[in-house]
């Protein structure tokens, strides 16, 4: 089932989501190295955290495009790809709350750091059910484009007359070879 949201001919969810789930991620990782340190790290990690969430809401439009306009309603692939929609969502809240949690110095609380660290867990089960959604369910795969590309870029060798030697062969798109 190909894409609704697309640029030149492919996906586009796929071509964002990794920048929140990494972003996200690793702000988690140095909010853990402030935690342990009470260092530098925390202020990089609402950085990345700010970043992530701009990210990840721009990611979940054309989520929420290919929900919409690419998913069979009814379906198997229906009812994980709401799951998958609400386990991100859900995602992004515990990220957002979060943020709420950091101090002025950037450092956040315990509960800021379970959130965070919830919202990154929350990550991983929502992008497992992506994973299912394009390899188990084939949503947002151009199950033709295949066929498309390898027609249009089938040639044909054919022998060329008056060759020297072994004689000359010369590319021929299929449909000028069929008039031969």
């Amino acid at each position: 089932m190909r894409s609704t949201a697309r640029l030149a001919g492919h996906p586009v969810h796929p071509m964002l989501i990794p920048y929140p789930f990494a972003l996200l991620s690793v702000s988690t990782m140095f909010d853990v190295l402030d935690s342990r340190t009470r260092g530098a790290y925390g202020r990089t990690a609402g950085h990345l955290l700010d970043a992530g969430l701009l990210a990840g809401a721009a990611a979940a439009v054309p989520g929420l495009i290919d929900y919409v306009g690419t998913v069979p309603r009814g379906t198997s692939a229906s009812r994980q790809a709401t799951w998958h929609a609400a386990i991100n969502g859900s995602a992004l809240l515990a990220f957002l709350l979060a943020r709420r949690e950091r101090g002025r110095d950037g450092a956040t609380s315990r509960s800021g750091l379970a959130l965070s660290l919830l919202g990154t867990a929350l990550l991983g089960a929502g992008g497992w059910l992506g994973g299912e959604l394009v390899y188990h369910h084939h949503i947002g795969v151009d199950e033709d484009a295949g066929a498309r590309r390898r027609e249009r870029e089938a040639t044909l060798l054919t022998p060329v007359a008056g060759g020297r030697g072994r004689g000359h062969l010369q590319q021929v798109p299929p449909a000028l070879a069929s008039e031969r």
